[in-house]
């Protein structure tokens, strides 16, 4: 549903949920004998972590989406990512507290105060919920609306009719189908197209006008939205020509130009840059924690043939660019030069050459794909930009080529080191599997799946399910 006021809402809501932590974070202390009104500045340890805790978990809550109104989410999901979100908080909290040596925080009040922040904010985003949903199934706070309809609105029409607690109550419907007034002719006053809307929306009770059929005039429209805006009644259109392929249009602006803006990749501007943070600094934690395992596998693969320690390879990242992919050498230095003999015994349908146990791996290769410890140095793509830790597989510039067109939506985003088909089975997956897989990757991105994935992968390296 349209709701200007949702963000702001929405921001709203964030806030709130901030004060109720740092309510809790105080309760704890209080409760425990820490803080008090007479000692509550003696100590600077409790005002620090709270200081901490307004950023931290406005990011924690923007990540998993804590701060949308919630109408469609069940509540077992709203349960697990505020399960997520305490759990997560708590962990960092208590590393920068063992960090920063403190003395009077531990790690037992950090778990109190992470139970019941867990408690404290579902009890009130569940709550908030059913009182807006019983208040608005009472006819509080909310919107009746005029809707111009045909047959390609009727669905739309039963949504709006079953969600009362959208907030939207329909006065009444414009149309000449007889498939609309068959189904709601004994619910609501339909009227036929030639009724005029100004005068409607002039004497009756009306706060939005929805146009919602197939086919429109571009005057017409423009005549009804004047219409509307004379006496400050909300006008919306709702068509399906405006969704191209099943793609949601979005308002945006260049320069005071308004365009009407089609995409089907994440856009989600706060969340992405959460995300192109976390990599870079999880890349450099990850490779300063296991230089000595890199350099032993440097070591290793040098000893067994003399040959170059990293492999780089042409690959192709974000709509097309190219750039070098690094990874430990896992075949004989001139693997490339032998793959055109060994085409035939290619394994993996589709454009993407693969053989399980192909002659040209070296012994250390063997164990490092199977424990897919030789993409680690991929990490410093990721600090260069190539790619991010959770994205589809980069192919090489040979595999694109012979790509359908529909397949180079995956080169939409950033490529990464792991994915949902490098925690599902890899080479057990056939190829059109493994390109759907993408997809859905990149149409359902959001933190809290890369935050899963990246769990997952950490399951498949140590079962070593590599390949």
């Amino acid at each position: 549903m349209i709701k200007e006021r949702e963000p702001a809402l929405e921001r709203m809501s964030v806030i709130i949920q901030i004060f109720w932590t740092l309510v809790c974070y105080y309760i704890v202390l209080w409760y425990s004998g820490i803080v008090g009104i007479n000692n509550f500045v003696d100590n600077k340890e409790h005002i620090i972590v709270g200081t901490i805790i307004i950023p931290l978990w406005f990011w924690l809550l923007e990540m998993f989406e804590m701060g949308t109104m919630a109408r469609m989410q069940r509540y077992r999901n709203i349960l697990k990512k505020y399960l997520f979100v305490a759990t997560l908080g708590a962990l960092i909290l208590s590393a920068l507290i063992h960090l920063f040596d403190f003395q009077l925080l531990t790690g037992f009040i950090i778990l109190e105060f992470a139970i019941l922040n867990f408690f404290v904010l579902s009890v009130q985003k569940i709550s908030m919920r059913m009182v807006l949903r019983y208040f608005r199934r009472k006819g509080y706070n909310t919107r009746m609306i005029l809707l111009i309809a045909d047959d390609s609105t009727v669905p739309f029409i039963r949504q709006i009719d079953e969600m009362d607690d959208w907030g939207y109550k329909i006065w009444g419907i414009i149309s000449d189908s007889e498939k609309v007034v068959q189904e709601f002719g004994n619910k609501f006053s339909i009227y036929p197209e030639r009724e005029s809307v100004s005068k409607l929306i002039d004497e009756k009770v009306i706060d939005e006008v929805f146009f919602c059929k197939h086919d429109f005039d571009t005057l017409n429209v423009q005549k009804l939205i004047n219409e509307c805006r004379e006496i400050g009644v909300g006008f919306h259109l709702h068509n399906k020509v405006l969704s191209f392929g099943g793609i949601a249009p979005k308002i945006s602006f260049l320069n005071r130009h308004l365009f009407l803006s089609f995409r089907n990749t994440p856009e989600n501007y706060i969340a992405l840059q959460v995300k192109k943070t976390f990599d870079f600094f999880m890349s450099i934690f990850i490779l300063i924690l296991i230089s000595p395992v890199m350099l032993t596998i440097a070591v290793l693969i040098k000893l067994e043939d003399g040959g170059p320690v990293l492999f780089k390879q042409v690959r192709v990242g974000r709509h097309g660019r190219l750039f070098k992919c690094l990874k430990f050498r896992t075949m004989v230095a001139n693997a490339e030069e032998m793959k055109d003999k060994l085409m035939s015994l290619n394994e993996q349908d589709g454009p993407v050459f693969k053989i399980k146990n192909d002659p040209r791996i070296t012994k250390i290769g063997r164990f490092l794909r199977k424990t897919s410890l030789d993409e680690l140095p991929q990490f410093i793509n990721v600090i260069l930009g190539d790619m991010s830790i959770v994205g589809p597989r980069p192919p090489v510039p040979s595999e694109v080529k012979q790509y359908e067109r529909k397949l180079n939506r995956r080169l939409s985003i950033n490529p990464g080191i792991t994915c949902t088909w490098q925690v599902s089975g890899r080479n057990n997956i056939p190829f059109d599997k493994w390109m759907e897989m993408d997809m859905e990757y990149i149409d359902n991105w959001s933190l809290m799946l890369d935050f899963i994935i990246i769990l997952k992968t950490f399951k498949v390296v140590l079962k070593s399910d590599g390949v």
